[in-house]
């Protein structure tokens, strides 16, 4: 069935990744988008307005099947949480009013059983409760490290590597992270939202590879070619906020968004196979061609990832 389905925050690389998808499909795609000059080229329609406020937010769902929501104030310092809090409330008002059948969050992988949840994976998790409880044909989609061109959660590691010849990495480097390349991370998405049987069901996307952090960074060296121009420096103690000034500093992101993205590094965060068993014909990319599509993006894919086509079939 064709659907008309919504991208909420369709500028970001998720999201431009799976406008494509949905368009390949055949389905309708909307986009919302605070600022219309970053919307994903190739949508059916282009709404401007913002989650937070409400504004657009009713013209957007208007007559749509599935949305998928890819909302998230990184960059927001201490707002962050409130932003996302309110965002989230006023997202489930307007799909009720507008009769939603059908959305899926997009979020990250669960931390272990009885740790201690750091502020990032908070944030998530009470974005993710507050969606599920107020529809019920809410899914969630979590996921690992995204790897591809032009994704922003691996270009800190991937400007530490190529723009510091030391590089000290704390206890954290012995800690696993779940990958996956982008093309699965799409077609996981696409599925979850335009199958019936994933209707109100939280899952695991499948990963490429769960390294250490460590063995991501000597990964990035090699295939960089920097064996002989990089040390590794394991570090007994580690201080969040001193490495999210150090990585902000290499990387030109916000401090905001390097807290958020080391505060998940004191932790393994894995897939769970049994959570992931829907997806168990689908073959993720091998972990080094991640990281080559990673270090072949040009610089400005960073700052404008849709203008990178990327196939989601395979």
């Amino acid at each position: 069935m064709i659907a008309r389905t919504l991208i909420v925050g369709a500028s970001g690389y998720n999201g431009s990744n799976l406008a494509r998808r949905l368009a390949l499909g055949g389905h309708m795609v909307r986009g919302l988008v605070r600022d219309r000059t970053r919307a994903v080229p190739g949508l059916d329609d282009v709404v401007t307005g913002d989650v937070v406020t409400g504004s657009g937010l009713d013209r957007a769902l208007d007559g749509i099947d599935v949305a998928f929501y890819f909302v998230h104030a990184l960059d927001s310092a201490e707002e962050t949480d409130e932003r996302d809090v309110r965002a989230a409330h006023r997202f489930v008002r307007a799909a009720t009013a507008s009769g939603l059948a059908r959305a899926v969050f997009c979020t990250m992988l669960a931390p272990p059983p009885g740790a201690e949840v750091p502020r990032y994976q908070r944030n998530r998790l009470a974005v993710e409760r507050i969606l599920r409880a107020g529809l019920p044909g809410m899914s969630a989609l979590r996921a690992g490290m995204v790897l591809g061109p032009g994704s922003r959660a691996p270009l800190p590691y991937l400007r530490l590597v190529q723009r510091a010849p030391v590089l000290p990495l704390g206890p954290w480097r012995t800690n696993r992270v779940a990958v996956l390349d982008a093309p699965t991370a799409t077609e996981c998405l696409y599925r979850v939202g335009t199958r019936d049987e994933f209707a109100g069901r939280s899952v695991d996307a499948p990963a490429s590879a769960q390294p250490t952090h460590e063995e991501l960074v000597r990964g990035l060296i090699d295939v960089l070619g920097l064996h002989r121009r990089r040390m590794i420096v394991r570090t007994p103690f580690d201080s969040a906020r001193v490495d999210a000034r150090l990585i902000a500093t290499l990387t030109g992101q916000s401090y905001e968004f390097c807290r958020y993205l080391l505060s998940g590094n004191r932790f393994d965060y894995i897939v769970d196979p049994a959570r992931a068993a829907p997806f168990d014909d689908i073959t993720p990319a091998p972990l080094r061609d991640c990281l080559l599509a990673v270090a072949a993006a040009p610089p400005d894919a960073f700052r404008n990832p849709s203008r990178f086509p990327r196939t989601v079939e395979r």
